[in-house]
Order: C-alpha cells, then structure tokens, then sequence
C-alpha cells in the first residue's frame, strides 16, 4: 500500500515539481502535495506543517538557505531535503551545518525516496528521543501522584529567584511552605489510597492560588511550597497565605464524605539575605513548624530568631542522642517524710542531664525534646531500673529505716505500654527490693486521657504489689467515679495548694477538703511543696500522712542519701 505524505514543494518551475512528485510515487508513495515560489506563500503554507520539505536552492524571489532560516526560527522540526539542479559543495555542507536532512542533485533523483526516508525516520527517533526525555524529565523532577514539581525542581527555581533578586534588588519573591494538620487521622482512618486521593484534592486546590510566573511543588509528608515570584510587595506573600487558608475552610468531599483539613502556613520572603534557595525553603518551614506549635492553623512569617531556636532544637537533639550513649542521665531524690513520725519513709525518684557544657539541666528543659524523639520510654526505663538498683541498696545498708520506698514518674502512655508489667516485675526481682517498695507516679491530667486502660494498668501493678500514687491532683478534672474505681494508694496534695497553706489562706478549706476525701475513698495523702514550720503544722492538724518540700530537703544526689539516713533525723 502506497505511504502518504504531506509535502511542500519550494520550487519555481511546475515541470520540476512534478518530477519529484513522480519520482516519490514511482518509490510507492502517495504525496499530497504543495508548491510555493514565493517567502510569502511559504510562510503561509507552515501555519500547516508538512511532513517533508523539498526545496530547490536558488529560486529568482527566494532561496534554500532563508527557508531554512524561517523553518528553525518557528522552532518547526521538519526534514528539510535540498534538491538543486546546481550546488556547490561548500554550500551544501553549509546548509546540512543549519540543519538540512540531506541534498541532492536534479539529475539523480533515484536517491530521493530513500533520503526521504532516512529523514523522516531520524525524525521519528529524534521524537522518540524526546518523548523519552520528556518522561525522564517528569519522573525525576514531578511528584508522581500529585503531578506537581518536586523538591529538586522547586529548588532550581528557587535558586533562580534567588540570583535574579541579587542582580535585581527590586525583584521580590517569598516562599510558602503549607503543612497539613490532622492529616495523619485521614490516613490512619481512610487508609493509604483514599489519603493520597485526599492529597491530590488539596495539590489541585492549591493550584487556585497560583500565577503563571509561581511554582507549587508537592514536598511528600503531606507538604507543599509556594514560590511566589515577581512580586510588587512583600504583603503580598500574606495575603496569598490567607487566601490559601481560606481555601481549607470548606470541606473535602470523598465518596459522599465530608474531610476537614487545616493548613499551617510559613512564610519567608527574598527581602532577607539568602545566598541559597535551600536555606530560604528551610526557613520558610521552621516558621510553618511554629505556626502548627500555636496549635490554632495560620501561618507564621520567619524571622532570624526562629532559625536560632532551631539550631538550638537540633543540638538538643543531637546532644540527647549522645547522652543515652554516654550515660549521662542521672537521678536526684527528694526525700517523702511520714508527718505522723517525722522521718524519712521514701523517696521520688527525679531525672537530671549532667550536660557537659551546661552542667545541671532540669527535666522541664529536655523531656518535652525526648518525648517527641521517641525515647522517652527507654528514658523511664533506665530511671525505674536505677531507682530499684538504688534503693534496694539503701534498703540493705539501713535496715533499721522502716519500709523506705521510691516512687517513679510514668506518663499514661508509658503504664499503656503492653510489657511494662513484665519489665517492673523482672526489676523488682533482679534487684531484690522488699514488697511494696516501687511506687508509681501519674498525673491527673495524665490519668485523665485514658482511664480505663490506665485503671487496668494499674490493677496488674497492684497484684505485684507495686503502688500508684495519683500526682498533682486538684489541678486536673478527675471525678469522684473515677477516684472510686482506680486501685490507687495514695493522693498527691499539688503544690500549688500546699505553698499558700496557712491558717488565714483559703487553700485551707481546699486543702481539709482534698485530705477528708482520700480518707472517706480509703487513699493516703501525701503534700508536695512544704516548704514552712506552719503548713507542716497544719498538714499534721488534718491527718495527712506524708509530706514533700524544701522544709525537709531538695531532690538529692544519690551521694548525698546515705548521711541523711544515717544521720536519723527527725522533723
């Protein structure tokens, strides 16, 4: 079956034409074709690219070499075969430099059907080739799901803004960086196909927002960045991050569905000194991690001491990476007097960094870095292994103390844990402490996100005979229902309570009312913060059995217990 093709004649003799048209059906081809003499007509005749173009070389209006010129500058990838009745060698060479598929002579137009073909065929490839690029292109610098660039191709055009703002100072851009809040319960809840569908949904959203000169990328972890470019202000930035937020308001419809998202959004703009792309996109996400810390969705506008609070963030990190590693955790002890007799009974078992550089630091300074690290469990671990190693050894040095015990601070998340009973119970047994010794410590509010499953918990701990103790309470919303139903020992007084005890104070009537309640549920009281000869007398006055403070003595190092168990004292 003969081949069509669509070809463009540029020839200015008729005869001549019908010639090559012969020659391409005599090689089994089926030309519709066109002739054209003139620049004018040529032109008008690409506004319908051909398939092939054959062109003489010297016509009296026109020539081959400008043809070709015209054809590359509408940037139009068509072979382009020369067929003259005289060239000269040097030009022929020449023009197959500006791009010609291939010339040849009037006189030998038995090769014109297999110049043709090699033409188009290296056409073919060379579309192909670009095809393939094209894919390469879009897997390499493309989210695949989303479609939108990634963080490699954000980036390089994120370092063009850039460079142009430093040859241009008058040229402004800010970065976005959109965070999404609750995603992971869509996830957790929908299930990894219907999340991504989720996140398609948002991508094209987004896309609202965006101007032709702008760049939205999809960063994975449920993250995008704006590249807000040329802009007349730096306001202009907020404004966008607003419309952005807006567009969060209205609910996602999945399958009959209705999915609520929130974005946080941080902001940072060219008119800071940057010498990188990537530092902008860093500081652009540190202040999208503060606008999410505030905990309602907005956005917040980098500023330098963000980026100071970060640094500050990573070497806590890194610093309590290598504390694990080098041990350099340590416990303090604050000593639990029986009010009743005046002496030591027990103690609360607190955690301390001896930081190399810093010294001492306290647990409100690092706990909140380690719970997010994720080893926060290993932490109390090692802390409750220590305090039994610990006191076991106290117990047996000074076996004259009456039934000292030492009580460990545990979160509900960590009493969830499904083999903590195991690894208490193995602690006890290893170090050989006496029955009823370990304690354990919640919070009220702790106790309050769970408390079934901590009331569960602390049943099992109760048939080893370890006690609980229920921390800070008044300052939580725990009700009486609750307090009936737990299997705990005793009630910990909060110290905000205990340090404004006096007989003239109304912490007084809060504090008899804490105490007649423990006693009537059948709990122990214990008061934390006594830090005066009065609120010692009071406390005593109403039967409280145990008591904290600085009165007595502040969490000790471990160095410091023996003296003051030896030393007997009494207050």
């Amino acid at each position: 079956m003969p081949i069509p093709i669509n070809l463009l004649i540029i020839e200015d003799s008729p005869a001549d034409a019908e010639l090559l048209v012969e020659a391409l059906r005599d090689a089994d081809y089926d030309p519709v074709w066109r002739r054209v003499e003139t620049k004018a007509d040529y032109l008008r005749e690409l506004s319908i690219p051909p398939d092939v173009i054959l062109s003489d070389f010297s016509l009296p209006q026109f020539d081959g070499r400008t043809a070709l010129m015209l054809l590359k500058e509408r940037g139009l990838d068509i072979p382009f075969i020369i067929v003259s009745g005289c060239i000269g060698e040097d030009v022929a060479v020449e023009c197959m430099k500006s791009g010609a598929s291939d010339y040849l002579l009037k006189d030998r137009l038995g090769r014109l059907a297999h110049s043709m073909a090699q033409a188009l065929d290296r056409r073919r490839l060379m579309a192909e080739k670009r095809q393939v690029e094209q894919r390469l292109f879009l897997e390499s610098f493309h989210d695949s799901l989303t479609g939108l660039p990634n963080r490699a191709l954000f980036l390089d055009r994120l370092d063009r803004a850039v460079l142009r703002h430093h040859r241009d100072r008058e040229h402004l851009y800010a970065v976005l960086y959109v965070g999404l809040d609750g995603f992971k319960v869509v996830h957790d809840s929908l299930g990894h196909v219907q999340a991504d569908r989720i996140l398609v949904h948002v991508s094209q959203r987004l896309l609202r927002r965006v101007r032709s000169v702008d760049t939205l990328a999809s960063l994975g972890n449920q993250e995008f960045a704006l590249l807000l470019d040329n802009l007349k202000s730096a306001d202009s930035a907020i404004r966008i991050a607003e419309r952005i937020r807006q567009e969060f308001v209205t609910s996602f419809e999945l399958d009959g569905r209705e999915i609520f998202l929130k974005a946080s959004i941080g902001i940072t703009s060219g008119a800071q000194e940057y010498e990188r792309g990537e530092c902008v996109l860093r500081d652009a996400a540190t202040a999208m991690h503060r606008a999410k810390g505030a905990g309602e969705a907005g956005f917040a506008v980098f500023d330098p001491a963000m980026h100071e609070q970060a640094m500050t963030r990573l070497k806590m990190e890194t610093d309590l990476r290598q504390a694990l590693e080098r041990n350099e955790f340590r416990l303090h002890y604050q000593p639990v007097m029986a009010l009743d007799r005046g002496c030591v009974a027990g103690f609360e078992a607190l955690i301390r960094w001896q930081h190399p550089e810093r010294g001492l630091v306290m647990p409100q300074a690092f706990l909140p870095v380690a719970a997010e690290m994720g080893i926060l469990d290993m932490l109390a671990e090692r802390s409750c292994a220590e305090a039994c190693r610990q006191l076991a050894e106290w117990q047996e040095a000074f076996p004259r103390v009456d039934a000292l015990s030492v009580s460990v601070n545990f979160t509900a998340r960590q009493l969830a844990r499904p083999d903590l009973v195991a690894k208490l119970r193995q602690m006890v047994r290893t170090t050989a402490l006496k029955p009823g010794s370990l304690k354990i410590e919640i919070t009220e509010s702790e106790m309050m996100e769970d408390p079934k499953t901590v009331s569960e918990i602390l049943q099992e701990l109760s048939a080893e005979h370890i006690d609980s103790c229920l921390d800070d309470f008044g300052t939580g919303y725990s009700s009486l229902s609750h307090l009936q139903r737990l299997p705990l020992s005793f009630l910990k007084v909060d110290q905000s309570f205990i340090r404004r005890l006096s007989l003239e104070s109304d912490a007084l009537p809060m504090v008899k009312t804490i105490v007649v309640l423990a006693h009537q549920l059948g709990r122990k009281v214990i008061a934390e913060g006594v830090e005066s000869h009065e609120q010692l007398s009071i406390l005593r006055s109403l039967g409280c059995e145990y008591g904290q403070g600085y009165l007595f003595a502040p969490p000790l190092p471990d160095t410091d217990i023996p003296a003051l168990l030896a030393s007997g004292q009494r207050w």
